[in-house]
C-alpha cells in the first residue's frame, strides 16, 4: 500500500476508501500531471550534482523547480490506476463532473506542459 505520512495524500486517500469499499467520486474534468518516482530520484540527483559543483564555481542557482510527467490524468483516472496497483475492486470509484461551484478551491487544470 501507501505509507502513511504526516497528512494523508491523495494517493493514501484513495486507498483508504478502495480498501473500505466506501463509493467516493472523483472529477473526470480535473487533471494532474503525474511523475513517476525514478523520475523524481533522477531530478533530484541532477540538482544535488549541479549544488556540489557550484560550491566550487559559485555558479548555483537557488530556486523553486515543478516536477510533472507527461501524462495528464484526471483524479479518476488516478483512483482507477491505484486500484489496478492495489488489485482492489474499483467499483466504488464513481467518476463524475467538477462543480463549477463550491467545494476545495483549486484550478481544474494544473497539468504541466513539459514538451
Amino acid at each position: 500500500g501507501c505509507r502513511k505520512g504526516s497528512f494523508p495524500s491523495f494517493l493514501q486517500f484513495i486507498e483508504s476508501r478502495l480498501k473500505s469499499s466506501t463509493p467516493t467520486d472523483y472529477f473526470i474534468n480535473e487533471f494532474r500531471s503525474v511523475v513517476h518516482i525514478e523520475d523524481v530520484l533522477q531530478a533530484i540527483n541532477h540538482f544535488l550534482s549541479k549544488a556540489i559543483e557550484s560550491e566550487d564555481d559559485s555558479q548555483g542557482k537557488a530556486g523553486i523547480y515543478n516536477l510533472g510527467g507527461r501524462t495528464r490524468v484526471s483524479r479518476y483516472d488516478i483512483a482507477l490506476k491505484v486500484a489496478n496497483h492495489l488489485k482492489l475492486d474499483h467499483s466504488t470509484a464513481n467518476g463524475v463532473n467538477r462543480p463549477a461551484i463550491g467545494g476545495v478551491p483549486s484550478p481544474p487544470d494544473i497539468s504541466m506542459n513539459v514538451n
